[in-house]
C-alpha cells in the first residue's frame, strides 16, 4: 500500500500570500498623502524664501535711495569759499530739462528747482535738482560718487537732478549727461519745500509747498529744506505693466540744506 506524504493545510497558500489590492491603496493613498504634505512644505519654504529675498532687496533700495538724495540734497547752494565769493557769482544761472521734457530754470545762486504737485507716480513723481560748488580735492560728491579731483586745480559746479524712469527707477543725471539708476522698484517719490514765504527776520520755515507752488510763487530763492517722500513698489505683486505700491505711508525724509538762504 503506497502511503502519500500529508502537506500542511494551507502550506502553499501561505508561502504565496501577499497585499492584498486593498491594502495596497491604502499604502499608496497613504504615500500620496504624504508627498503632497511635503510638496505644500517645499513650496512654502521657497515662497517664504523669494518673500525674504525681495524684503531684503527692497531694504537695500531703501538705504541706498535715502543716502544718495541725503547727501546730494543738502549740499544745494553750497559754495566753497564764501569769505571771497558769494553764492551768485560761484553758482551761475543755468537750467535743468526733466525726463518729461519740460525746463526748469536755476537763477544765479540758486541752489535747488523742482517740478510736480506730490500727486504723480511713477514716470509723473515729482522731480527735484541741486547745484553747488567744490573745490578740488574736497571730496565733496555728485550724486553719482565722482569727486573733484585734487589734480583738477579747478572749482566745479555740479547739478544733480533726481526722478523716476519707466522702469520704476530713482534716477540721477548729472549735468546734461546719462540718467543712471540709483535704486529699484520705486513707484513714488513726493516732495514739499519748507520756505520762508514771508521772508522776515528769522529767516525761517513757515510753509511746506510742492514744486509747483513754489515755482508759481517764485520762492525758490526763500526755500530751507525739501521733504522727500519714497514710496516702493510690492514686488510680489507687481508686474512690469501693472506697478502696484505697498500700502502704507511711505518712507519720508527731510533734508536740511548746508547754506541756508
Amino acid at each position: 500500500m503506497n502511503s502519500v506524504a500529508s502537506t500542511p493545510s494551507g502550506g502553499r497558500r501561505n508561502q504565496q500570500a501577499g497585499f492584498t489590492l486593498i491594502e495596497l491603496m491604502v499604502s499608496l493613498t497613504i504615500a500620496l498623502f504624504m508627498l503632497a504634505a511635503i510638496v505644500a512644505i517645499y513650496v512654502n519654504m521657497k515662497a517664504t524664501f523669494v518673500a525674504q529675498d525681495e524684503l531684503a532687496q527692497l531694504q537695500d533700495s531703501e538705504r541706498l535711495a535715502l543716502t544718495m538724495l541725503t547727501t546730494t540734497i543738502q549740499s544745494a547752494g553750497y559754495f566753497s569759499d564764501p569769505v571771497n565769493s558769494t553764492a551768485i557769482t560761484s553758482l551761475p544761472a543755468a537750467s535743468v530739462t526733466w525726463p518729461s521734457g519740460t525746463v526748469s530754470a536755476l537763477a544765479a545762486g540758486q541752489g535747488v528747482v523742482g517740478a510736480g504737485n506730490t500727486l504723480g507716480t511713477g514716470t509723473g513723481s515729482d522731480t527735484i535738482a541741486v547745484q553747488y560748488q567744490t573745490a578740488s580735492g574736497d571730496g565733496l560728491m555728485n550724486c553719482q560718487g565722482q569727486t573733484n579731483p585734487a589734480t583738477s586745480g579747478v572749482k566745479q559746479v555740479w547739478i544733480n537732478s533726481f526722478s523716476i524712469n519707466a522702469s520704476n527707477e530713482l534716477t540721477c543725471t548729472v549735468g546734461t549727461g546719462t540718467p543712471v539708476a540709483l535704486a529699484s522698484n520705486v513707484g513714488q517719490m513726493s516732495i514739499v519745500y519748507g520756505v520762508d514765504t514771508d521772508g522776515d527776520a528769522n529767516n525761517s520755515t513757515d510753509t511746506y509747498m510742492p514744486g509747483s507752488g513754489v515755482a508759481a510763487a517764485g520762492l525758490w530763492a526763500r526755500v530751507h529744506t525739501a521733504q522727500i517722500t519714497l514710496r516702493f513698489l510690492n514686488t510680489l505683486s507687481s508686474t512690469p505693466s501693472a506697478p502696484v505700491l505697498l500700502t502704507g505711508p511711505g518712507i519720508v525724509q527731510s533734508i536740511n540744506f548746508k547754506n541756508n538762504p
